[in-house]
């Protein structure tokens, strides 16, 4: 009995020695399978690892070292990815809660890691998860805004939420330029060279309707994302790990729009979205290059209170007059008005009052006891506003932000210009904000009967904001045009064209008068003007967009100049149109008529 117990001591012992020997190799060998397993499998050349840091054309967009695990993670995506592995072995770096779906893609790419890495709470990880609660993501347009021009191309963000009928109350992702500059001469050179710091924010949904509906009076339209349970999860763990980074942020390329996109690729791996952008990002062009990826499941317009103002004073009160000294002089409704005509007046006001607010022409303490005073008679009547205001073509549906044009004319010459953005004033509107047109870059090349190409026209910068202006609504309408030019085929000059004026219309047509100053400069010679323009444009037409301008000029040197030019452009289809001009020009010669047709494409 004694040996028999001897016997089975021996093996317990044995097979415990065994099994420490067992588990200990088991250990090393995982240890150094890892290494192996990544080796083999080259995971540090997986497209979904290079989009995790933001990787493109050997380097990644992130700037700030805090993204980045290696020294030099930047450039490296091999190193970055086993020191990131070592980290979370060791515990270090904090990589297991500050990259939380690094870490996911990870495990679900080396199969033991999961049993190797060192575990500890993650608690501002779980917080944040707890407070965004993400289950639907939308992205959101802000048209452009016409008076300003770094608003002219509009913006976008991201809209997450976790229920469709509470979008007010969930969370917008927002990706801007960190700056306290106010000064608009030094917000673009800083802009267009990369000076400031780009950094994603995430803050309450609301803040930004108040933003841009409301302060900046910028109609939005939402644009709902099909995107499942784990694409959404995917995008709010990413957007987590970069609250503490930045990239350098540049106007025209890697912008808003461009580093929104990032997010997306990164929430479905079967999306190429920011390579397709290579010299510039329109956020226009960054909404419609989801189309052929089906990602849009429905649209939804959120217009402004200035388009709500709009909307009452032009459709809903017919007594202008009545309105205008209700509005400024405090007057009192009329008793003899229907219910319908009371509420359409302090729905106005109430609008009205906000938007002087907004634009600091009343004390907050005045507004805030006429604000409550307007309430308490409006809450009068228990009729629910619905003025229903018809959304404008969506965007989705406007040509494509760049342009090739052909045109020729009766003197048997011909043009050719190529643009990188945006709209002009011969362009068709659809989608876009009628009377905001911003050109950058624009190249003209001419070719004359029996004389070699040359440069016609090189812009550098043309914008021309014509806004309407009404009773209570009096924005200065103005314009800026800088250029390399040939001026009326007699020589070339560098040209700078300064304007201001106002116009009057409606969202389909309006009448503008401009005054403002050529200057054209050589070494040589200098020609400078004063002179008006008078003009005209409608879109009434489906399809059709008409126009005309008269423009006197007094040069120095005793010239003057009558020009008088009549258009008309028809869209072809979304992408293609046809335009024909007319043009009566009398600088060098008398009545120098033309005819000019032209075809334009859009990319």
């Amino acid at each position: 009995m004694i040996q028999l117990l001897n016997i089975c001591n021996f093996f317990n012992r044995k097979s415990k020695y065994l099994l420490l020997a067992f588990l200990f190799s088991s250990s090393c060998y995982s240890s150094s399978d890892i290494s192996l397993y990544v080796e083999q499998n080259k995971l540090y050349e997986n497209p979904y690892w290079a989009k995790l840091l933001h990787y493109r054309d050997g380097s990644s967009e992130i700037d700030s070292d805090n993204f980045f695990i290696s020294k030099e993670g930047k450039t490296n995506l091999k190193k970055e990815l086993f020191e990131t592995i070592d980290s979370l072995q060791k515990g270090q770096n904090n990589v297991l809660c500050r990259f939380p779906l690094r870490v996911k893609w990870l495990k679900q790419n080396i199969p033991t890691l999961e049993n190797k890495i060192i575990n500890y709470e993650c608690s501002e990880l779980n917080e944040y998860l707890s407070l965004i609660d993400a289950k639907y993501v939308t992205m959101v347009f802000p048209t452009a805004h016409i008076n300003s021009p770094a608003s002219m191309y509009g913006h976008t963000f991201l809209r997450v939420s976790s229920s469709n009928d509470t979008a007010l109350i969930s969370n917008a992702i927002n990706y801007a330029a960190k700056t306290n500059d106010t000064n608009g001469l030094i917000f673009a050179y800083k802009g267009l060279f990369g000076e400031y710091e780009g950094r994603y924010s995430i803050l309450p949904y609301y803040e930004k309707i108040k933003e841009y509906n409301n302060l900046e009076q910028r109609d939005i339209w939402e644009y709902d994302l099909d995107l499942n349970e784990e694409e959404v999860n995917r995008l709010v763990l990413h957007t987590f790990e970069l609250k503490d980074s930045y990239s350098d942020y540049y106007f025209f390329k890697e912008n808003c729009s461009y580093n929104i996109l990032w997010l997306l690729e990164i929430a479905r791996d079967d999306l190429d979205l920011v390579s397709k952008f290579t010299f510039k990002t329109v956020p226009l062009d960054s909404i419609k290059i989801l189309k052929p990826y089906n990602l849009i499941k429905e649209s939804k317009y959120r217009h402004s209170s200035m388009k709500k103002m709009k909307h009452i004073l032009e459709d809903k009160i017919e007594n202008k007059e009545f309105l205008e000294s209700f509005v400024n002089e405090n007057k009192n409704l009329n008793e003899n008005l229907s219910v319908d005509d009371k509420i359409s007046y302090l729905d106005f006001k109430i609008s009205y009052l906000q938007y002087q607010r907004a634009n600091n022409k009343i004390e907050k303490k005045e507004y805030i006891k006429k604000y409550l005073e307007l309430l308490k008679q409006r809450s009068t009547y228990s009729v629910v506003s619905d003025y229903e205001i018809k959304a404008p073509i969506n965007p989705l549906d406007s040509h494509d932000s760049a342009r090739i044009s052909f045109y020729y004319d009766s003197s048997d010459s011909f043009e050719l210009s190529l643009k990188p953005v945006y709209n002009d004033i011969y362009d068709i509107s659809d989608g876009y904000l009628q009377g905001a047109y911003i050109n950058f870059f624009d190249l003209n090349l001419k070719k004359q009967k029996d004389e070699n190409i040359k440069l016609d026209r090189f812009t550098i910068l043309k914008i021309k904001s014509l806004a309407p202006r009404d009773m209570f609504f009096k924005p200065i309408s103005w314009g800026i045009d800088l250029a390399y030019e040939h001026f009326k085929d007699q020589s070339d000059y560098f040209k700078i064209k300064p304007e201001a004026g106002i116009s009057y219309g409606t969202s389909k047509d309006f009448i503008y008068l401009m005054f403002g100053s050529n200057v054209y400069y050589k070494q040589s010679d200098q020609l400078f003007s004063l002179g008006s323009s008078l003009g005209f444009v409608t879109n009434r037409f489906d399809n059709i967009k008409l126009g005309l301008e008269y423009s006197y000029d007094k040069y120095n040197k005793g010239l003057e100049n009558n020009q008088f030019e009549l258009f008309s452009t028809y869209k072809l289809d979304a992408n293609a149109s046809l335009t024909l001009k007319y043009i009566n020009d009398d600088l060098y010669k008398q009545n120098d008529e033309k005819v000019k047709v032209g075809i334009s494409y859009y990319f």
